[in-house]
């Protein structure tokens, strides 16, 4: 279903956008942007694509041609904006000119699909939602199971941890706002173990077993884990700094770990 065209950033459908990418909260609908972002949505079978605005020189790429050719098989309602009105709503420097409006149906933890062997990131009160989205991105690069996220720890779908994401926030589960008793219950009647990041760690990263189920708590930037989710952990462990950096950002490590995972369960 099409629009006129869209030219003024007064209109009632733009303002009602602007008003969404402030929204928070498990639930609410969020705002995407970009030919690769929208495309993976579609493909999502637990994204819902409400709204798509675009601006005509989209289809001045294949891959714009593409997406349009595509969303005019959906039932999905399109609308033509103008490239002012479509910069108004983007975030990045150089908008492809296209923007969405989405809800994405988050599981309950009890309906996650584990592996035979999984592997989970529990990410603890960690602030950036850059961070967060890289994670999501390496967790899913890596073949983990879920990403699952304290109260308190930024709102993944926030735009710019969906740009960090590359859109892998669509392709495994991330649970926000999931409390620590229950991650700790669900953890344990799986016999999943449960590992922290932690720098003042004795263990090394590299000494530990990632063969069984397990899942790797990483902390706030700042402050690390906090102590009540720390004190749940079976292990804690540490990534070695050889160097003179005092230590490793969030996201790296994370990236680190995971794939330390995979060297030890061998790329199948």
């Amino acid at each position: 279903m099409s629009h006129p065209l869209i030219t003024s950033t007064a209109n009632p459908l733009i303002k009602e956008v602007l008003r969404t990418k402030e929204k928070r909260g498990v639930g609410s609908s969020f705002v995407i942007e970009g030919v690769h972002l929208v495309d993976m949505a579609l493909s999502c079978p637990a994204a819902v694509v409400e709204r798509v605005f675009f601006a005509e020189h989209l289809i001045n790429s294949e891959q714009g041609r593409r997406l349009m050719d595509r969303l005019k098989e959906t039932t999905v309602q399109t609308i033509r904006a103008s490239k002012k009105v479509i910069d108004k709503l983007s975030d990045t420097e150089t908008p492809q000119g296209i923007v969405a409006v989405i809800s994405l149906n988050v599981p309950s933890l009890d309906a996650i699909p584990l592996k035979a062997v999984p592997m989970l990131i529990v990410c603890d009160g960690i602030s950036d939602p850059g961070n967060i989205g890289t994670i999501v991105r390496v967790a899913d690069a890596s073949g983990a199971d879920a990403v699952l996220l304290t109260p308190g720890t930024c709102d993944p779908f926030m735009p710019k941890a969906v740009r960090a994401s590359a859109g892998s926030i669509f392709a495994l589960p991330v649970l926000p706002e999931t409390g620590v008793e229950e991650i700790v219950g669900f953890l344990a009647e799986r016999h999943i173990r449960l590992y922290a990041a932690d720098v003042r760690a004795s263990k090394s990263l590299y000494e530990t077993d990632f063969r069984g189920p397990a899942a790797i708590i990483f902390g706030n930037e700042a402050h690390g884990i906090g102590a009540n989710l720390l004190n749940k952990a079976e292990l804690l462990l540490k990534i070695p700094v050889i160097g003179r950096a005092e230590s490793l950002n969030v996201a790296m490590a994370a990236s680190i770990s995971l794939y330390e995972a995979v060297r030890q369960r061998g790329l199948r």
